[in-house]
């Protein structure tokens, strides 16, 4: 199975500089992590509505080894009858944001869209999936073509979603203008669209619980 929002993402996000995107920074990881669950509810394996649920108990148990961490979140979640923002906590997870790295950046690497880089950071050694120029060119076309789109399928509207959260759609498209025609036409596109209506609900949800935690970091290092 293809987890496209998350396998986008991390192709669009991932940098090396001061420090690697998804292996150092809390909100990257978080939404990243969010990604990977709405891939999951795009291809109805799970329902995320008031809580998260099992939409299809056979696909979940055959999910692969590296989402392991994540269902076990998610079976917890469901055993105590969690509402959605408890459920939604697991996305602030260090450990399944780097169980879920690993295993998308394996295909990457697979299909040689990124290159695998050893680097040091103050606490740690991390092996890092960095995107080659083409495969993060080739994500930016296929979102371009998408937001224009009228048939624009779920990944993409997740991704957007994501984007638009994190304020990150500027740094794809540079091009002021470019930027307001590709998100006119998206909104035109998505009007009435049930599907994109309920993830700006969810990513808002996401975004609530991301800013709390960072705040309780904040609190608890000072």
């Amino acid at each position: 199975m293809q987890l496209k929002t998350a396998k986008n993402y991390l192709l669009l996000i991932e940098r090396i500089g001061k420090k690697p995107m998804l292996r150092t920074r809390f909100t990257a990881q978080a939404y990243f992590v969010f990604g990977a669950l709405l891939d999951l509810m795009d291809q109805d394996i799970l329902e995320i509505d008031d809580s998260i649920e099992i939409a299809d108990q056979s696909k979940f148990d055959g999910l692969p080894p590296y989402l392991d961490g994540l269902k076990q979140r998610i079976t917890e979640s469901i055993d105590k009858d969690d509402d959605l923002v408890h459920s939604l906590d697991m996305i602030t997870s260090w450990d399944i944001a780097n169980e879920i790295y690993d295993g998308v950046g394996e295909k990457l690497l697979a299909e040689k869209l990124v290159e695998e880089k050893s680097v040091k950071t103050n606490l740690d050694t991390h092996t890092i999936y960095l995107p080659t120029d083409d495969a993060r060119a080739q994500v930016v076309e296929y979102l371009s073509m998408e937001m224009q789109s009228s048939t624009i399928e779920g990944a993409a509207i997740s991704l957007v979603v994501i984007l638009e959260q994190m304020d990150a759609l500027k740094w794809l498209f540079s091009d002021k203008e470019e930027l307001a025609n590709l998100t006119n036409s998206f909104r035109q596109n998505m009007a009435g669209n049930s599907v994109y209506e309920k993830e700006k609900q969810l990513v808002k949800t996401a975004q609530d619980i991301i800013t709390k935690k960072k705040f309780w970091f904040d609190s608890w290092l000072s």
